[in-house]
């Protein structure tokens, strides 16, 4: 039930409260579904306000859409009301009194100062995975800024420090903005259920808008991930820190691997994957889940028994959308392939994998 409260108006703070804490909380009540606002402040972005109540800025798509009036997720009008995610809201326990004994003598009452908070540590993750390179698995294809129409020198295919025309869909765009490169799948169908599940948006690049012309803009690659054709398509970019705070998943869920970055089959240390559960489930970046393998024995001709599963391999989610999340694994005993079962860890202070990792500061 805790995993709820962290989508309320606390926002980002609730991620890093102390997991002993959270198990020394009774359980909250339930109330009636509500919708929650926010009232636009200057420099606020759709970015900023997904990282400040939800602890993920990559929730930005969905609340884009749930405000049509919002014509730019960078430029927001101070004053504006912003319809937040909607979720049930629940009652916070209010800590236990503590009781005095008649006899006891009564505490001063000095002012107390303000304990100072300790400084938050995470791991920084950039030796396992490039997080702006990531990508995502969506529902829906989000509709694109614009796109690479052309290149400077005549190439079949760019990269960084590379010159291209692109054609932009938005206005107002001005020199310096900055925009990643992008190109959207296939329908991709769930490995069990075979029903379509979303479209995987691969990140190939960013590029900076140097010149501003009558019809079209002049931009340079300044980061490649992939290789960028013509007709790549263009999202605003945002920077997205490697400092990930590990969490616990509070309840209990079973997800399913969908698919892989770069259409891998099989998948291994190292390999960013796609999962079918998101945050409407409670999942944040930071989570730790399992992958499991079913196993059974044969006891003699005609009896089988179910064993404990097998654990392949570990991953740690890094981003998530309404229904689905995007995870690295960082330690791996076998391969495993779409459609694995995972789970959620048995929570424990170090991890196989990235106990390694340089430690960073959490903003």
């Amino acid at each position: 039930m805790r995993r709820r409260q962290l989508r309320d108006k606390r926002g980002y703070f609730g991620l890093i409260v102390c997991f002993s804490l959270l198990l020394s909380f009774s359980p909250p009540i339930l109330a009636e579904k509500q919708t929650i606002t926010h009232v636009v402040q200057k420099g606020d972005t759709l970015w900023s306000i997904c990282e400040k109540y939800y602890g993920d800025p990559y929730l930005w798509p969905e609340l884009w859409e749930m405000n049509k009036f919002i014509t730019n997720p960078h430029w927001l009008k101070p004053g504006d009301v912003i319809t937040l995610l909607e979720y049930g809201e629940e009652e916070t326990p209010l800590p236990a009194k503590k009781e005095v004994a008649l006899n006891q003598e009564q505490p001063s009452e000095l002012p107390q100062e303000p304990e100072k908070p300790s400084e938050i540590r995470g791991i920084n993750v950039a030796s396992l995975t490039n997080v702006e390179a990531l990508g995502f698995l969506r529902k829906n294809p989000i509709e694109p800024w614009g796109r690479i129409f052309d290149f400077e020198a005549e190439k079949v295919m760019i990269g960084e420090d590379d010159i291209v025309y692109v054609k932009l869909y938005k206005e107002g765009i001005k020199v310096g903005d900055t925009f990643t490169v992008y190109n959207i799948s296939k329908p991709i169908e769930h490995p069990l259920s075979k029903e379509e599940c979303g479209y995987i948006h691969s990140f190939k690049g960013v590029l900076q808008i140097e010149e501003v012309k009558e019809d079209y803009h002049v931009a340079r690659i300044g980061e490649s991930f992939r290789t960028m054709y013509k007709d790549d398509l263009l999202m605003p970019y945002h920077s997205v820190s490697p400092c990930v705070l590990p969490l616990p998943y509070q309840g209990d869920i079973t997800a399913h691997v969908l698919a892989a970055k770069e259409n891998l089959l099989l998948h291994g240390q190292y390999t960013v994957v796609y999962i079918d559960s998101g945050f409407k489930k409670g999942l944040r970046r930071g989570n730790i889940f399992e992958v499991i393998e079913e196993r059974e024995s044969s006891m003699g001709e005609k009896q089988t028994v179910a064993l404990p599963p097998t654990v392949a391999a570990r991953i740690l989610i890094l981003a998530t959308t309404e229904d689905t999340s995007a995870g690295v694994v960082f330690w791996a005993a076998k391969n495993f392939s779409n459609g694995a079962k995972i789970r959620p860890v048995l929570w424990q202070k170090r991890f196989r994998g990235l106990a390694s990792l340089p430690t960073c500061h959490v903003e």
